[in-house]
């Protein structure tokens, strides 16, 4: 108020934003979204968390396993990327919106080292887009990301989680 005084404008207090009786602050939702709390994140946002990246090339592993993906670099280094695990999401490519699953993760199936790969099966999509801008909007959190033992145990799982994918999806349109 004083610095108000000083400089000429009006100080409006503001109440705090409460929902289902917890204050909404941007700690909070960082918080929140750095343990992989999406629901929690994108309820205190008011609209479903995004981040925009680039499609580069990986190793090409989800192609021979049935599960193409998309790895994404962030455009922003500084925007948060929520915790590990698998999401269902909303995928924006060329003004156009698709849904998948998302793995943000070190694949610990197949790697030994700690780098995050950021990679989504886009469903019912087969086109080139290497390079291209995308815009990814996570919808839920569906899991942790899990080592698995062997490469059958995996695909069963991402069959699973691609059904949690789609019922949560669906659940979106109703």
């Amino acid at each position: 108020k004083a610095l108000g005084q000083k400089h000429g404008f009006v100080v409006s207090p503001v109440p705090a934003v409460t929902i289902d009786g917890a204050i909404v602050s941007s700690t909070k939702i960082r918080n929140a979204l750095i343990e992989g709390e999406i629901t929690k994140a994108n309820m205190f946002l008011g609209r479903l968390y995004g981040f925009s990246g680039y499609v580069v090339k990986g190793k090409m592993r989800g192609r021979t396993l049935g599960f193409p993906t998309a790895n994404i670099h962030p455009e922003n280094d500084e925007k948060i990327i929520p915790g590990l695990g698998v999401y269902a999401v909303e995928v924006i490519i060329d003004d156009e919106k698709h849904y998948g699953m998302m793995n943000i993760g070190n694949r610990p199936t197949f790697e030994n080292d700690n780098s995050v790969i950021i990679e989504v099966n886009i469903f019912d999509f087969n086109r080139e887009i290497y390079g291209k801008k995308v815009n990814v909007n996570l919808i839920e959190r569906i899991r942790d990301e899990i080592k698995f033992s062997s490469v059958d145990e995996l695909l069963k799982q991402l069959e699973n989680d691609r059904q949690k994918c789609f019922e949560r999806i669906k659940s979106l349109s109703n």
